[in-house]
């Protein structure tokens, strides 16, 4: 579907045009004035504007230079009643795609336009990004938004430092690659860094990993341990999801923090460590502390220098750069030439709301690199990725109109149900995921609203 814009002083000129590319299925506006058009012209998108002549108060050649100064890719087509050699000629010459003499049929009308928009489409891909080799960030971390650079400037200034360090942020927003970015500008780099996450481990084989153990102090101690603490001496230990730390194991963190030191579990040998300690969590350790399940005084102690990581959905702008990395990374993991991307590809990308913030990108990007099959990411490959449907990639091009048919519908359905999901997610991440203020929000019945939130199985992150 193209969006067309018809500029003639004959009114009958302009809905006639305007019936003919309606039922052809193409959004259609039109003006009598070429004053009004201009205006139109700036602020809304057109892909083919269709002018007359002789007009009353700016004429077809000055609309002309007017899109070819401001506006080139617009295919423009000049259309009058006086048609002459040289007319012709000064059109062309102008930077008109092509000219069209009245009276005119629908299927000439028609046939003009389907050449204007296959030239519509060789210009779009040609201006389709290509995506280059992106820079590797501020010490691995992508981005150049606002926020993410303040993020940066948190880094620089406490690397430097022996201060507890807390990073707070949603899943996937990059705790682990904050804190490797601290250890490397910091003067321990050139010792072991260590990344332990507490939700993977249980209370006993947690506290035997950090802190180690003496033979015989459990069933299975047939020999002494050395834990994290020990063998990371001088060097850095990332702790993430302290929110999920036993209030046992507090306790003995809270002596590392304090006094310097560690017990091994079974052992009464007090042994005093080095080591620069980082902290990570998607939790609000303050609600923790209200609720009894984490303890006030090392909340204190973890709380020194706060650094929190903003979500994917706050820095919109690092997406495109995050896509062009993640795709330089798995084509050439997967030993596969670096494919173009169509801006509509792009934007549905853009559109998306990320939940699962840069994980969920990188994921998607994966699994859109493993799908895909040819040098172009189009809206579909992006589509069998992000909504994991059961799209084949490599047989999306139809072999006869009846396919053709087929794809088209399944094409739209999809289009509207991912629409339809994103649609209703931003409107709840707007309103702060309250349905009542959503629904009025955005002019629905809660109940049919909370239908929508049932089919799609839209749930608020933790």
């Amino acid at each position: 579907m193209a969006k067309i814009l018809i500029i003639d002083d004959e009114i009958v000129i302009c809905k006639s045009c305007e019936k003919i590319f309606r039922r052809a299925g193409h959004e259609t506006l039109y003006s009598t004035s070429g004053k009004q058009a201009l205006k139109f012209i700036e602020n809304d998108e057109f892909d083919v504007v269709f002018t007359d002549l002789k007009m009353v108060d700016i004429g077809g050649l000055e609309v002309l230079q007017f899109i070819r100064k401001k506006f080139p890719e617009i295919i423009v087509i000049v259309i009058t009643g006086f048609a002459t050699i040289s007319s012709a000629v000064e059109t062309m010459r102008g930077g008109a795609f092509d000219f069209l003499p009245k009276p005119f049929t629908p299927n000439e009308l028609l046939a003009v336009l389907e050449k204007a928009l296959e030239k519509r489409s060789l210009i779009q891909i040609s201006k389709i990004p290509k995506i280059d080799a992106s820079e590797e960030g501020f010490e691995g971390i992508i981005g150049k938004s606002p926020k993410a650079k303040i993020v940066f400037d948190l880094i620089r200034k406490v690397a430097q430092t022996d201060a507890t360090i807390l990073i707070i942020g949603e899943s996937g927003t990059g705790k682990d690659l904050t804190a490797r970015a601290i250890h490397n500008l910091s003067k321990r780099k050139d010792e072991k860094f260590f990344a332990i996450d507490i939700s993977t481990l249980s209370t006993s084989l947690l506290e035997s990993e950090l802190f180690g153990y003496v033979k015989g102090s459990f069933t299975g101690a047939t020999a002494d341990k050395i834990g994290v603490f020990e063998v990371a001496d001088k060097g850095t230990i990332f702790l993430d999801e302290i929110g999920n730390l036993s209030l046992e194991t507090q306790a003995r963190l809270l002596r590392v923090l304090q006094e310097k030191e560690i017990i091994s579990v079974g052992s009464t040998t007090v042994k005093k460590v080095d080591v620069r300690l980082i902290f990570a969590t998607n939790k609000d350790l303050k609600q923790l502390v209200d609720a009894g399940k984490f303890r006030e005084d090392l909340f204190y102690r973890l709380n020194v220098f706060p650094i929190r990581l903003p979500s994917l959905r706050e820095r919109r702008e690092d997406i495109p750069e995050l896509i062009i990395h993640f795709i330089n990374k798995f084509g050439s993991e997967m030993n596969k030439s670096i494919p173009k991307i169509k801006p509509e590809a792009l934007e549905v990308l853009l559109n998306y709301h990320w939940p699962g913030n840069i994980r969920e990108l990188e994921h998607t990007i994966e699994r859109l690199m493993i799908l895909l099959e040819g040098n172009l990411i189009e809206p579909i490959h992006v589509s069998a990725a992000l909504f994991k449907t059961e799209t084949q990639i490599s047989s999306i091009i139809p072999k006869s109109s009846e396919e053709l048919k087929q794809l088209k519908k399944q094409i739209r359905e999809s289009s509207v149900h991912e629409i339809e999901k994103v649609f209703i997610t931003e409107a709840l991440i707007r309103n702060n995921w309250n349905i009542s203020k959503t629904a009025r929000d955005v002019g629905m019945q809660r109940a049919n609203l909370q239908a929508l939130i049932r089919k799609y199985n839209i749930k608020k992150p933790i």
